[in-house]
């Protein structure tokens, strides 16, 4: 964890620190989606051949 707190760009975290940002954390990857989320996927095959 301190390596990510540093990364990050701060000196260091306390326990409880850590445990409050974990249980925001938690409750914003358990919210529902409220609206529709579309998506689009691409898949592709690249062949390179020799004409004669």
């Amino acid at each position: 964890m301190d390596e990510l707190v540093q990364a990050m760009g701060m000196s260091s975290v306390s326990k409880s620190q850590v445990s409050r940002l974990c249980g925001e954390i938690d409750g914003f990857l358990e919210r529902p989606l409220a609206e529709d989320w579309p998506y689009l996927s691409l898949d592709a095959s690249y062949v390179k051949v020799r004409q004669f």
